[in-house]
């Protein structure tokens, strides 16, 4: 019946974006769940969130009820209860009201449940191996006295950590803990084991590696090495009767060496199968001749939960082709730029050594190219010596690798396509978007921004590159955030990032490094600017205001770090030090002047800094930045615009697009830029790019904006050189680092997987789709796609924090045909070329058009 209860329902609830998440260290989570109703026009009126205790299976008590709010929001609702204790977990749920008043059935239950709050919940000693090893192994055996109700698992182990539990591992995750700057912040990790522990003996097992802690054979950008690997964990069993049992690593806990005797983040791992301790993790195993492990000194950083995903297992590749290159030496082609590692099945003698090498270029000769991943005189590798055994299986644990092609010597007998599997790792972010359309170009192309951007989540760090410097470089990141937010959920990826850019930034100065937590790097304004952008874009994204308010003093103090190097209101470089960058990756010279660049990154973050002031209620805050950014557009427009040419700047390499995004083009010159910005591309760039990271994805969204969209639809499908097609027809699965095949020493590609030029894919969504948030976190959303080129269709959608969002648009000679989906509690408004102005509700809709002529 319409109107009934049962018509709508709160779903998909989730405590700081999570859903039911243990080990919180936010005693107030913001609280969020999506809508779901029958019909069109479906809006929340009010809600009612209900939280509480279980003492009993039958006895619950209200901790805190919101009563009934009169409120259409359902993201970001902030837990106004007692704030919580150390390991206390609380339930809820929410019910809503409709447009018309009708109320929901209470939602299914959610909880959230808090972590080790306070250092003195630590029972637990930080223990290392007294005599150094490349890998050990620690195991200490735990008995339960009675039948456990519930036991958690809190842990960290720096660099890298495997934990198991009579003999099963514990989470999905790999390469974890995530990567901080361990003097400021140590991640750890919550556990929930209730249904791995038993009544008797219990064997708790880690293995330990060296990760980004102990990192010292290659020296990038500066010396990465915090100390010799440690581990800490705490078990806490609690049984029906209320007793509680605890066990801790301490100088009781037994170690030894593991087989893995090399492993190095970047280099890769030599494991040893004759070394290995059968059964180490699992009951009935003799460990008399392990050692007892020694008291470590404590990293030094405060430790906490982990926000974002670790990494973990995506999915498997197969070969796709294996070649012998020489006798003996194999190479194997795995069709697909990417990173991880590779599984192996071997059979062969006791002492027989294996060894796998990693790269993404091969010579004409079928070998690989190693250039491109690093260097060529220490590569990617990993070896692994048999055991003898009749059949053997390989798989790395503490490193990951960059690559397409994987060289092969010293297998026993011929390698079998079946042997070797890839095994694609990333971060574990969820997808949340997808795009196709007409144009089999376009869709090589956002596959291979897509594969990129994967190949760069890391450690809860946005890398610049999977391979060679695998540094969190804040201008790389930023210009493809907007893109990752389209078709993954980034939220706690970032906020976690941003925590480590407040770790980084000098407290006297301000200056907020270029790469973090590296925090060193080539760089200038802009990528210290990834702190406010990206923080901005959590806002307009996601609805996150916390993130802003959290950093909001830490973003006044980077701006006024940036006014010490203004001059007349042009920012001539970071402070003191012009020598700094403003473009990057430009086809051939870089022209654009790091001024013209550095004064648009000041003037865009006080544009920025100005709406969050607002949003926070930090008036005085937003008139300053108010005025900060229309002085800087004044100074801007008069240092740079070319009234004589109609043009800004040197009038190449996307100075157009950057006034444009700027707000700095006024009216009456908007004709002449026009002209000349589609003048420059179709004469001088023969229809081709000239722009570098930055100017790009600006150049793209100023061509549609400008009445240029054939233009920019031209230059995205083309397949000459400079171009994102040029990488596409010469068998690029990722995207490049720089838009030639070939450069640098020894005629080869800096690297052939760097996911900045993956900004592309934004394009795709926000202007071929049409899919943008007019308001925060969707509540309001734009559907006008852009019909240009020769594209026939397009389908897309994005799930967004109020619902999935979804656009279907074909066309032909005589119609337009579009399908739009608006999640419940939302509206949209329909921008159809050629068409008049559509405000709608949710629902599903359906329309059709009389194509116009072009």
């Amino acid at each position: 019946m319409k109107g009934s209860k049962e018509e709508i329902k709160a779903i998909d609830l989730r405590s700081d974006y999570k859903v039911n998440p243990i080990g919180i260290h936010n005693v107030a989570p913001r609280l969020s769940w999506r809508m779901t109703a029958y019909g069109k026009n479906r809006k929340q009126s009010a809600y009612q969130i209900q939280v509480f205790k279980k003492e009993s299976d039958i006895k619950e008590v209200l901790v805190w009820d919101s009563e009934k709010v009169y409120s259409g929001e359902s993201v970001n609702i902030p837990y106004k209860g007692k704030q919580l204790a150390s390991r206390e977990r609380v339930y809820w749920k929410v019910r809503i009201w409709d447009e018309k008043e009708n109320v929901s059935e209470w939602s299914e239950e959610a909880f959230f449940e808090a972590g080790l709050l306070n250092k003195t919940d630590w029972e637990a000693e930080w223990i290392c191996a007294p005599e150094k090893a490349a890998a050990v192994y620690f195991r200490k055996v735990c008995n339960i006295e009675k039948q456990p109700k519930s036991g958690r698992l809190y842990i960290s182990g720096l660099g890298y950590y495997e934990a198991y539990l009579n003999g099963k591992k514990c989470g999905e995750d790999v390469l974890t803990p995530n990567r901080t700057h361990y003097t400021e912040r140590v991640f750890y990790h919550t556990y929930d084991i209730t249904t791995a522990v038993v009544h008797g003996e219990n064997v708790f097992g880690v293995e330990l590696g060296n990760g980004w802690y102990n990192q010292k054979d290659k020296i990038n950008e500066k010396k990465l090495w915090y100390g010799y690997p440690k581990l800490l964990f705490q078990i806490e069993i609690e049984y029906a009767d209320g007793d509680k049992d605890v066990f801790i690593s301490d100088e009781n806990t037994k170690w030894h060496e593991s087989p893995r005797i090399y492993n190095n983040i970047y280099f890769g791992e030599i494991y040893d199968a004759r070394k290995e301790s059968i059964g180490w993790r699992e009951k009935d195993f003799e460990d008399l001749d392990w050692k007892f492990a020694g008291k470590a000194e404590k990293p030094g950083g405060e430790l906490t939960k982990q926000k974002a995903p670790s990494d973990q297992k995506i999915c498997e590749l197969f070969p796709k082709k294996i070649s012998e290159v020489t006798p003996g030496m194999y190479v194997i082609d795995f069709g697909q730029n990417m990173t991880g590692w590779v599984k192996m099945r071997v059979s062969g003698k006791e002492g027989d050594k294996v060894q796998l090498r990693f790269g993404e270029e091969l010579w004409p000769d079928g070998k690989i190219n190693y250039y491109s991943t690093g260097s060529g005189w220490k590569q990617q590798k990993d070896i692994y010596i048999l055991s003898g055994k009749k059949e053997e299986y390989y798989e790395p644990a503490f490193t990951w690798h960059g690559f397409r092609y994987v060289e092969v010597q010293g297998y026993p007998g011929i390698p079998k396509r079946e042997d070797f599997v890839a095994v694609h790792i990333r971060a574990g972010v969820e997808r949340s978007g997808k795009f196709i359309c007409s144009n089999a170009l376009i869709n090589q192309i956002q596959k291979a921004s897509l594969w990129s951007m994967e190949s760069g989540l890391h450690g809860g760090i946005p890398l610049d590159s999977p391979h060679r410097e695998r540094q969190g470089y804040g201008g790389d990141a930023l210009i493809t955030a907007k893109a990752m937010m389209y078709s993954y959920d980034m939220h706690e990826f970032y906020s976690d990032w941003m925590d480590d850019f407040i770790d980084a930034q000098d407290k006297t100065t301000g200056f907020l490094p270029h790469t973090v937590p590296c925090q060193d790097g080539g760089g200038g304004p802009a990528w210290g600017s990834a702190l406010i952008i990206i923080t901005w874009l959590m806002y307009r994204y996601y609805g996150d205001t916390k993130s802003a308010e959290e950093y909001f003093d830490n973003m006044i103090h980077w701006m006024q770090f940036l006014q010490t190097g203004m001059e007349k209101g042009i920012v001539e470089g970071e402070g003191t030090d012009k020598d700094c960058l403003g473009e990057w990756s430009t086809p051939g010279e870089i022209l654009i002047p790091p001024r013209f660049v550095n004064t648009f990154f000041y003037a865009y973050n006080a544009k920025l800094m100005t709406e969050l002031a607002e949003v926070l209620g930090r008036s005085a805050d937003a008139e300053y930045f108010q005025n900060q950014y229309n002085e800087t557009v004044l100074s801007f427009r008069n240092e740079f615009y070319d009234s004589k040419n109609g043009r800004y700047s040197i009038g190449a390499q996307g100075t157009e697009a950057f006034a444009n995004k700027l707000g700095a083009i006024r009216e009456r010159e908007l004709c002449e830029v026009k002209q000349y910005l589609e003048k420059h591309i179709t004469k001088e760039c023969e229809g081709n790019l000239d722009t570098g990271i930055f100017g790009t994805p600006l150049l793209f969204e100023t061509l549609v904006e400008f009445g240029l969209g054939e233009v920019a639809y031209h230059m995205i499908t083309s397949v000459t050189y400079p171009s994102y097609g040029y990488m596409i027809t010469n068998g690029a699965t990722t995207l490049w680092e720089y838009w030639e095949k070939e450069y640098g020493f020894y005629q080869c590609p800096a690297n052939h997987n760097q996911p900045m030029f993956g900004s592309i894919s934004s394009f795709f969504y926000e202007k071929l789709a049409g899919i943008k948030p007019l308001k925060p976190a969707y509540k309001k959303i734009e559907i006008k796609p852009a019909m240009i080129g020769d594209l026939r269709f397009v389908s897309s959608s994005v799930k967004t924090p109020y619902g999935e969002v979804c656009i279907d648009w074909e066309r032909n000679e005589d119609e337009i045909l579009v399908s739009v989906v608006i999640p419940p509690n939302t509206e949209a408004v329909l921008l159809i070329p050629g068409q008049e102005r559509k405000e709608i509700g949710s629902g599903n809709y359906q329309f059709r058009y009389v194509a116009c002529e072009k």
